[in-house]
């Protein structure tokens, strides 16, 4: 109830603004600044509802066709590996059939620090999602 309440109103409480950051040691050397990442301890209700939203928009891209059928991150049953196996699989084939390919990989492991919020909430808005839970959403990221 207290989820469906704040959706339709579009409230977020402050306290689900903040976060605790606390170094992650990655690799190597521990004494180096640069092998530590950076997590964000936030509130655990406030992770419910960011679920509860992520999971109804999954639900409306996925039941109006809006995801690729390459999309392999973010998704159930889909991640990473299931995405190298299908370039495997597509590669062998290539190569089978004696076709010439190139592969080129990106690295966008720093996109979501610099993606335009603006632009993101008007790319979903062009999806479909809309209401509530597009304006839950962007009182959630701005301060």
């Amino acid at each position: 109830m207290l989820y469906n309440q704040f959706t339709s109103v579009a409230y977020v409480p402050c306290e689900w603004k903040s976060a605790v950051v606390v170094p992650v040691f990655k690799k190597a050397v521990s004494g180096l600044v640069q092998n530590y990442r950076p997590i964000s301890l936030t509130c655990v209700a406030s992770k419910i509802m960011e679920r509860i939203v992520s999971d109804k928009i999954t639900s409306h891209l996925l039941a109006n066709n809006i995801l690729h059928s390459a999309q392999h991150g973010f998704l159930k049953h889909r991640s990473t590996t299931t995405n190298l196996i299908e370039c495997y699989n597509d590669w062998t084939v290539c190569v089978q059939d004696r076709f010439q390919m190139t592969v080129v990989y990106i690295d966008f492991r720093k996109a979501f620090d610099v993606v335009s919020h603006e632009k993101l909430f008007h790319r979903l808005y062009h999806y479909g999602v809309r209401g509530n839970e597009l304006l839950w959403l962007k009182k959630l990221f701005h301060k």
